[in-house]
């Protein structure tokens, strides 16, 4: 249930191969005001516009098998994992997909799975969920699961990191479309009537990938900064890059501030640009008002917040118990944290048992082991109490 910064500073969306598939997700010679010139204007080797890759798979372990796209034929090959979330969450879209368009042919094209067998398995829990063609990636002997001919001709080829990725291929054989499964609805129906504009969807798709490198670039310089700790050059460098990259300015704004906090020197710069942050950009943002609160209250920081910080988390968390009014059970956590670390033990016991009310109120149930830290903190709330202290003084 933890709120990092970092963790709303790093989010992403699906799965990429290096993160996901294992249970997860120095200096490179980039400067902070050359960024976006050190990201390579090549193409990928594949993009929407291009003639699509030989369709070459191990074997089909669903449906008619196809080893070539036929001219004035529309094809949807998406692939996916079993360990992908994201990609199991689609299958249903893709099948009613395929029953909704018979005429196209789609086929699920399974990666990253080290275990041969783990498609195999996964089909024979889920088959009838599953309205369309499933082939499993052809692996080179010796290699691994990421060294698939499909995954190296079409994902890396295209530089599509994650998955689940649809390739939409057009009656000529051309890449028409590169996107997520869940977005085929809108344009699937216009690739098949022949009034998709590929030129348009082309540049479109180029202008995204371009952006995707800087942006890539950009995370990469962040991490270099933050990893120097709260040095004069490392904040330097985020003034740097963040007036060389306005678009992402706040981005990085966050990541000055959390570095900030760890430098007792640096405490009152901290507390100016957090300030101006929770009182401007993220007044009205409670996730982010909130992750900054428990960045500076949370249990495990090393070392502890000063005082002045932990006072401007309870502010930002009053202000995300405002903006959610009242009703976000990780938000009231926060503030009772921010409360019993401000030395207001009532009030902070008072708002853990309201936290702990909107967890057992909750319309979508909430795991065991979250309720139980919501009661654990509770308890240690109400054991710091002068009412707790003067029982256990008289018992001794």
């Amino acid at each position: 249930m933890k709120r990092l910064l970092v963790g709303l500073l790093m989010m992403a969306v699906g799965c990429s191969q290096a993160g996901s598939r294992n249970g997860s997700v120095n200096d490179d010679g980039i400067k902070p005001n050359n960024v976006a010139k050190s990201v390579s204007e090549a193409p990928p080797a594949l993009i929407v516009g291009s003639q699509a890759p030989p369709l070459k798979v191990s074997r089909f372990l669903k449906g008619e098998p196809i080893t070539s796209f036929e001219p004035g034929k529309i094809y949807v090959i998406e692939f996916w994992a079993t360990w992908c979330g994201p990609c199991v969450a689609a299958m249903p879209h893709v099948s009613e997909l395929q029953k909704q368009y018979p005429a196209v042919t789609f086929v699920g094209v399974n990666v990253w799975d080290e275990e041969e067998s783990a498609a195999e398995e996964f089909l024979k829990a889920n088959d009838k969920r599953i309205s369309y063609r499933i082939a499993r990636d052809e692996i080179p002997q010796g290699g691994k699961a990421d060294d698939g001919v499909m995954s190296q001709t079409w994902l890396h080829a295209a530089e599509a990191g994650g998955i689940p990725t649809a390739f939409v291929v057009n009656g000529e054989g051309k890449i028409a479309l590169i996107t997520h499964p869940m977005d085929l609805e809108e344009s699937l129906p216009q690739i098949i009537k022949g009034k998709w504009d590929l030129q348009k969807a082309a540049k479109k798709h180029l202008d995204e990938i371009m952006e995707e490198r800087r942006s890539a670039s950009l995370q990469e310089r962040l991490r270099e900064l933050i990893t120097k700790g709260p040095t004069v050059e490392a904040i330097a460098g985020l003034d740097k890059l963040a007036s060389d990259n306005p678009s992402s300015a706040l981005r990085i704004e966050l990541a000055k501030f959390q570095l900030l906090s760890f430098s007792e020197e640096m405490a009152d710069v901290a507390l100016e640009e957090g300030r101006k942050l929770i009182e401007g950009p993220l007044a009205k943002d409670p996730e982010m008002l909130n992750a900054i609160a428990w960045e500076l209250v949370d249990p495990e920081r090393k070392p502890v917040a000063p005082a002045a910080l932990q006072a401007l988390a309870l502010d930002a968390a009053r202000r995300a118990d405002t903006v959610s009014e009242k009703k976000n059970m990780a938000i009231v956590d926060t503030l009772a944290r921010a409360l019993f670390c401000g030395g207001d033990i009532k009030a902070a016991t008072e708002t853990q048992r309201r936290a702990i009310s909107l967890a057992q109120s909750s319309d979508e149930p909430v795991e065991a082991d979250v309720l139980n830290e919501l009661k654990r903190r509770l308890r240690e709330y109400e054991q710091a109490s002068p009412i707790a202290k003067g029982a256990a003084g008289k018992s001794e």
